[in-house]
């Protein structure tokens, strides 16, 4: 009895569900042939892939199999199309045969083909082959129109990303919603991402430790931070289409991550981090060349005595601009210089409620203009979806074609979308201006107090929100005010509070 092995398989349920079944149809017909024409099925390989993606390792599998096992003279497959359907596959189905000595059995297409084929039987081979290239390719050009007219009208395609969930509607249809928690969890994440003062790895070890049950990794955290889905667009093949599903943050809070992102990939400040040493660590630099302050821990500290300062601060000169190496400096002289800049900055109780009543009064002057321009934006939401609206029924009526209709649908939805952001975000202006003025006032005038009181991961992230360019001079801390802390600062210095 010779010996033979069994290829069947899939690309897709449709095929299993119609015709193509591997337990009613292809299985039990390849078994009755062999067992028909004498031989023995040593091993059966049954899977489901596609031949043109990557899912091709257990097809490799099997041609190393037929390699290794000499014994091995035939392959018995349903159809050519089910053994091969590009030309790859069908160049090592060949090699198996004329180099190897192995049969290729095909129980549908009643083709059998050893070393010694030629003529007709190669011919009816080739033929059956670029038939099943075609096939792909025909599938290739639906998938892509299928993908394209879903993006264009918004829809998603496969799956949703991390914040949102593949729900079906009332009516069966798939849809996306937003999942709550992990929506959370995305505004966490450009949150801290967008202080300046975290990287991916840091953003998903601080989340993970808050929700163990995440998981989140270095490289989920930058597909989070990446990916524009969360503010309303997705890109497919070089193209931005805009979906119609709920957005998580804004785009300004999208392109605030960017612009940060870009703004370390595009630094001309060369400093390297000495692993997680030192407080200030890639905030510091030197104020003549403009090279990172690098920390390195204290000699004493490493043979075991006790000091004040856990590391000294000193310039890599990776310029080589100095002859001899500037001043350095340390922890502790660092967080006394900063300490006494947030000391200077604090407001007179009676002054901050002063103040803080003028906030209130200005408010109430506002809503005027809000009210307005929160109008306008409805006006302007109304008119594009009655426009997407009438189009709609001018395809019905053939006045417009269905590449047309698309094209101006996505045209129309990308500015109704702009406008419905732009109404979010003078609501939550208006909502937040007192709120958040009044926090900025109550964190410059308690801002020696919190950075004195802070954990090291806390301090970096008070420095990144108030101040920026901290620079080293002679051993000396140089650095500016972000705004609007400059002008805190410059009221304080002044003691204009309450004129």
């Amino acid at each position: 009895m010779r010996k033979a092995i069994i290829l069947a398989r899939v690309s897709t349920k449709e095929q299993e569900a119609t015709g193509l079944s591997l337990d009613k149809i292809q299985i039990p017909q390849m078994r009755q042939y062999a067992k028909y024409n004498d031989f023995e099925i040593v091993k059966e390989f049954v899977f489901q892939e596609t031949a043109n993606q990557k899912l091709r390792k257990r097809f490799d599998e099997m041609i190393a199999y037929i390699k290794a096992q000499k014994g091995i003279v035939a392959i018995i497959a349903y159809r050519v199309d089910r053994m091969t359907r590009n030309y790859r596959d069908a160049v090592e189905m060949d090699k198996l045969r004329i180099e190897h000595g192995k049969e290729l059995h095909f129980v549908n297409d009643r083709l059998v083909l050893t070393e010694n084929s030629y003529g007709r039987d190669i011919q009816d081979w080739d033929l059956k082959v670029f038939l099943a290239k075609q096939h792909i390719n025909r599938c290739q050009e639906d998938t892509h129109t299928t993908i394209t007219s879903k993006l264009k009208s918004g829809e998603q395609y496969g799956l949703a990303p991390f914040g949102y969930r593949n729900v079906r509607d009332e009516k069966g249809k798939t849809t996306v919603i937003v999942d709550d928690f992990e929506a959370g969890i995305v505004k966490k994440a450009f949150d801290l991402y967008t202080i300046g003062t975290h990287s991916y790895l840091s953003i998903a070890e601080k989340l993970n430790k808050e929700y163990p049950s995440l998981k989140l990794n270095k490289r989920k955290m930058e597909f989070i931070i990446k990916n524009p889905y969360y503010y309303g667009e997705r890109e497919y093949k070089g193209a931005w289409y805009p979906h119609i599903y709920t957005q998580i943050i804004t785009k300004e809070i999208f392109e605030m991550a960017t612009d940060i992102r870009n703004g370390r990939t595009r630094s001309n400040k060369k400093g390297k981090l000495l692993g997680k040493t030192g407080l200030y660590r890639g905030l510091i630099y030197c104020n003549e060349c403009g090279c990172a302050f690098s920390p390195s821990k204290n000699r004493h500290k490493k043979l075991g005595r006790e000091v004040q300062s856990d590391c000294y601060y000193y310039c890599t000169n990776a310029k080589v601009k100095h002859k001899n190496k500037p001043k350095g400096t340390n922890d502790k002289e660092i967080t006394k210089e900063l300490a006494k800049k947030f000391k200077a900055m604090q407001i007179p109780k009676k002054d901050l409620e002063y103040l803080t009543n003028t906030l209130r009064e200005s408010h109430e002057g506002k809503k005027e203009f809000t009210e307005t321009e929160k109008k306008h934006c409805r006006r302007q939401i109304d008119m594009y979806q009655n426009r997407i609206e009438k189009a709609y029924e001018d395809k019905l009526d053939g006045s417009i074609t269905t590449e047309q209709y698309d094209n101006l649908r996505t045209q129309w939805l990308k500015k109704k979308k702009e406008y419905e952001a732009k109404s979010e975000r003078i609501s939550k202006a208006d909502e937040e201006y007192y709120i958040t003025a009044s926090y900025l006032l109550e964190l410059a005038s308690r801002s020696y107090e919190l950075f004195m009181g802070s954990e090291p991961e806390q301090k970096r992230a008070i420095i990144a929100l108030t101040l920026q360019n901290l620079k080293i001079k002679d051993g000396k801390v140089l650095t500016d005010w972000q705004k609007p802390f400059d002008s805190i600062f410059i009221s304080a210095e002044r003691h204009k509070w309450g004129d």
